[in-house]
């Protein structure tokens, strides 16, 4: 059965896909995997593959509620649910909530909602083709057919089955495709020659010449079908390969590929970052944000993020501790989203020292001009971990303001302080994290301030349990520059 062969195929590494845990990413891989053996055991002549448009922005509210009615699930907890959707919709100042669409968290909780959603879907389509021909993985759905016409009639089915619950099948991506035209269209065999590169650099069997020449040979076949099928996989594959054998022949068009691709510019930007220079990263980031041709707003948060890995000192440090203060300035004067707040704030505890305090002090203190309150919390919260000092001024600020965006964030450090231990729901917060691409450990700037701020309690076990804590990193492979970011935490 294509199932049980899906199973057996199944990975056990953690490959470097953008998930919360290794539960969620091996459900994805044993979707692809299953895809797959619709495929390659001829199950089906014909498969037919589709996803929903702008699925997560899509999904009503009511249909949430319509689809939460059938499990035994207190009112309280349905209640607070809608409150969080309501709370955080995407909506223009003083107009009501749209009651459309899920926000993309960090949690999962979005992906289990949307999945709940679908499920009455699922039963419809499985009842026309039985459970052995179906498989879904969120949005994405790959159906077995036996012919043509039978794919077309699936098609048909699908749209009618998804507008039931006011959504639609992505016109675009929704195909009925031979066993040939599949393998095109998965670029199965680059694939499998990229799974079978992908063992022996884990395993460094081989040179990094070697590596590098194979991967570039693999590069140029898969060239001939650029642009055709899952061809941005195929491109994420080659580039976090590239990044991890510090190969230099894409460093030339990865400005182009995230202006064709900016989905790919979370993998692009970690293969300029894992490939040269920390300097000539911060050239590319400041070239990809400056182009006439970025518009998208997320594509520059995600570049800011990444300057949180860079690991500078002396004048490079300070260029980018500037770029930090412009950016909280274009925040303030709300020339940026307020999402940028965060990165800024990170970058300057960073980059910065002591002597930095006096801007993030501005940012939640001055009052002459209104500041958007991501940035009063985010500053406040960065400043209030340089010391038990520092967080009586926030105290002080927070008291005086009408309106308080700093009330909850006050009483959570205050009730922090009051700890006699280190509760388990704080310590799964603070973990040394591993760079897929770099090939070894990190230390997350969030986590450092989680951290700061745990020291900010005078109980000796508290203060005992970072101390433990920041040997236990210490023993990780992790960089000179991070050994020093937890030497100063602990000094």
């Amino acid at each position: 059965m294509a199932v049980r062969a899906a199973r057996d195929n199944l990975e056990r590494t953690f490959n470097p896909y953008r998930f919360t845990s290794a539960k969620s990413f091996r459900h994805w891989l044993d979707y692809e995997q299953y895809r797959k053996q619709l495929i390659l055991k001829k199950v089906h002549p014909f498969i037919v593959v589709s996803d929903v448009t702008n699925f997560f922005d899509s999904i009503l509210h009511s249909e949430v509620s319509n689809t939460f009615r059938s499990f035994p699930i207190p009112s309280r907890l349905i209640g607070i649910l809608f409150f969080l959707l309501e709370r955080l919709a995407i909506r223009a100042d003083y107009s009501d909530s749209p009651r459309i669409g899920i926000p993309v968290d960090e949690f999962e909780c979005s992906r289990t909602i949307a999945n709940l959603v679908l499920f009455a879907h699922d039963r419809r389509i499985v009842e026309l083709v039985g459970s052995e021909a179906y498989v879904r993985w969120m949005d994405d759905q790959a159906i077995g057919v036996n012919s043509r016409a039978d794919g077309i009639k699936i098609v048909a089915a699908l749209g009618s089955s998804l507008a039931k619950l006011y959504l639609t099948a992505n016109a675009k991506k929704t195909r009925v495709l031979s066993l040939r035209e599949a393998g095109l269209h998965f670029h199965l065999d680059t694939n499998a020659l990229l799974d079978s590169l992908e063992g022996r650099v884990s395993s460094r069997s081989r040179s990094r010449r070697a590596l590098v020449r194979e991967l570039v040979g693999i590069w140029r076949k898969a060239s001939r079908q650029a642009d055709h099928g899952e061809w941005e996989k195929i491109q994420s594959r080659v580039y976090r390969l590239a990044g991890l054998t510090r190969a230099k022949f894409l460093r030339k068009r990865a400005v182009r590929d995230i202006m064709r691709s900016p989905t790919l510019t979370e993998r692009v930007a970690d293969y300029m970052r894992c490939s040269g220079p920390a300097a000539d990263y911060l050239k590319f980031v400041k070239r990809v944000c400056g182009h006439k041709q970025q518009i998208h707003e997320d594509v520059e948060l995600i570049l800011t993020e990444s300057l949180l890995r860079l690991e500078l000192t002396g004048a490079r440090a300070r260029s980018v501790l500037n770029l930090a203060i412009v950016l909280t300035k274009d925040v303030a004067a709300l020339k940026k989203s307020f999402v940028f707040a965060s990165p800024a704030c990170l970058l300057i505890a960073r980059f910065g020292d002591r002597r930095s305090r006096g801007h993030l002090r501005r940012c939640f203190s001055e009052r002459t001009v209104p500041k958007p309150p991501h940035l009063i919390r985010a500053s406040a919260i960065v400043y209030a971990t340089y010391g038990q000092r520092e967080f009586s001024e926030v105290r002080k600020v927070a008291s005086m303001l009408l309106s308080n965006p700093l009330a909850l964030m006050v009483r959570i450090v205050w009730r922090t302080q009051k700890l006699d231990t280190v509760p388990d729901r704080f310590k799964s917060r603070l973990s040394v994290r591993r760079d897929s691409v770099m090939g070894r450990h990190y230390i997350d700037m969030r986590t450092l301030i989680s951290a700061r701020l745990l020291m900010l309690n005078r109980r000796r076990t508290v203060r005992k349990w970072v101390k433990d804590w920041v040997k236990q990193a210490g023993r990780q492979k992790i960089s000179a520059f991070d050994r020093r970011l937890l030497a100063k935490l602990v000094a």
